[in-house]
Formats: structure tokens, C-alpha cells, sequence
């Protein structure tokens, strides 16, 4: 695990006893509409790093009125400020593993395993970026720039910063993107208006930052990526940039006994099987 001497660095004691968390921020899980959907929920439920992941947005962040999450139903992921909602339907889930699925050797030993962080790495990652788009709503934050950008990039951050081996998430996160992207035969225009980068700039970026994070941990993603030297140098910047830059701007809407902790390595946990 890397130790950060940062003053924006919080300690993080991450402590679960069940998943109906305190008025901050209510969790609640719809039933499947498919039976087919029902081992999805039933992983979902039971991963300590979903819980952890609810247990960090709880316990950090402060909201006007409580954020709920909710895993099921139909529309999402996506962020509903009408409501004050995340929701994470059941079918993203799936249509994740399906693809970790059909890209894993399943020849591999612990295949299922595999798939199954990796789906709940993407979950985690995205759960984060609605939570971008919340906290943004909720407290009028100024944003330069492309909004999706912004929520991807404290979705790298709270991984990266909060958990021990969090830039795991992020590389799911920047596999999806890629496999996303592969599947676009022919760009059309909608692809380049849309308010979301493009998959592959997504992967790149993600990855930029995994690198940013760690040069020494993450070369191999020099290569990997065709990044140049001088690229690789500036994702060590600009990691650094919008680390500071977005927990600076999240520090007044933050638990007050957590912002007071200067110098303090962070305690965080990420439960791998």
C-alpha cells in the first residue's frame, strides 16, 4: 500500500456492521425483475468492497438532504438530481460481466473470482462518479471544464487515495472503457457531441492517472498504453493537479472530524477474494 503525506489526506477507519447505513446516505436494494438477475444482487450484497465503498460516502461526505443509492430497477447508472438519487440497475452489472467474461482466459485459475472483482471494481468506480455528480448538484460546485471528465477524474482519486490497491479499480474501470470503445465499428457524430469523452480517451485518461499515482508501481503502463516519457511525466503532474484541485473543493462539504487530520497516513481497506 502507498502512504501519502498530504494535508488534504484523511484517516479513513472503515467500519462495517451492516449495509442500512446512518441518514446521509440510505442504500436500498430493489428486487430483481429477472430471476436471472438474482445472483447479481446477491454478489452485489454481499462484496465488503461495495460496502466499504457506502460506508466511505457516508461517513465522508455531507449532503442537505440524505443521497440515496439504488441498486435495481431500470434506468442508470446515472445520477437523478430531481430526487437526489443514484441508481445502478442490476442490467449494468450483468452487461459488465458478460464482457469481462467473453475477454477472460477462463482456463485461469480463480476466472470467476477475476470477473467478479472486476465487475465490483466497475461498480465501485462508478459509484464514485455519480457521487461527482452529486456532490456537485447538491452543492453548486464550480466545474471548468467537461463535467464527465471531472466526475471520472475524483473517481480515480477516491479509489486511488481511499483504498489499499484502489488503482486496481480504476484499471477495471479503464478495461471497460476500452472494451466499450472496441465495440464502436464507425464513429458517428453523436459520438463526438456527446457529453462523455470517448470510451478510448476514457481508458487513456483513466490509465494516466493510474500512472500519475505511482510511476514506479505502474510503469509497465508506459508501455502498455504507448505513452511517451514525456507523456508519462506530465500524468505524474496532472494526477497530482486534480487530486489537490478536487479534494480542495470537496473540503468545506466533508465530515469536519476528518478534515482536521493533517500529516496522517491514510487507513483504508479493500477486501480482494
Amino acid at each position: 500500500m502507498r502512504h501519502y503525506q498530504r494535508w488534504w489526506l484523511f484517516v479513513v477507519t472503515l467500519i462495517i456492521s451492516s449495509v442500512s447505513l446512518a441518514d446521509n446516505v440510505v442504500v436500498r436494494y430493489d428486487n430483481p425483475s429477472d430471476t436471472g438477475l438474482q445472483s447479481i444482487a446477491d454478489k452485489l450484497k454481499a462484496d465488503l468492497g461495495i460496502q466499504d465503498t457506502i460506508a466511505l460516502m457516508n461517513e465522508q461526505f455531507v449532503f442537505p438532504e440524505p443521497l440515496t443509492i439504488v441498486f435495481g430497477g431500470r434506468d442508470g447508472p446515472l445520477y437523478d438530481p430531481q430526487r437526489n438519487n443514484i441508481l445502478m440497475p442490476y442490467t449494468f452489472l450483468n452487461d459488465v460481466e458478460r464482457r469481462f467474461i467473453a475477454v477472460n482466459d477462463a482456463s485461469t485459475n480463480n476466472a470467476d473470482a477475476n470477473v467478479t472483482q472486476a465487475v465490483m471494481d466497475v461498480v465501485i468506480h462508478t459509484l464514485f462518479h455519480e457521487l461527482a455528480h452529486a456532490l456537485i448538484a447538491n452543492h453548486g460546485l464550480p466545474i471548468v471544464g467537461k463535467e464527465e471528465d471531472a466526475a471520472d477524474n475524483l473517481a480515480a482519486v477516491l479509489s486511488i487515495e481511499y483504498f489499499e490497491n484502489g488503482a486496481e479499480i480504476a484499471i477495471s474501470a479503464a478495461e471497460l472503457f476500452y472494451l466499450e470503445g472496441d465495440d464502436i465499428e464507425e464513429f458517428e457524430d453523436a459520438d463526438f457531441w456527446d457529453e462523455h469523452s470517448l470510451d478510448l480517451q476514457r481508458y487513456y485518461a483513466t490509465l494516466c492517472h493510474v500512472y500519475g499515482s505511482d510511476e514506479v508501481q505502474y510503469a509497465y503502463l508506459l508501455e502498455e498504453t504507448g505513452f511517451s516519457p514525456e507523456r508519462g511525466d506530465f500524468c505524474i503532474a496532472e494526477y497530482e493537479n486534480i487530486a489537490n484541485n478536487w479534494l480542495t473543493l470537496l473540503a468545506p462539504y466533508m465530515t469536519p472530524d476528518t478534515i482536521n487530520e493533517p500529516e496522517k497516513d491514510i487507513i483504508g481497506s479493500i477486501f480482494i477474494p
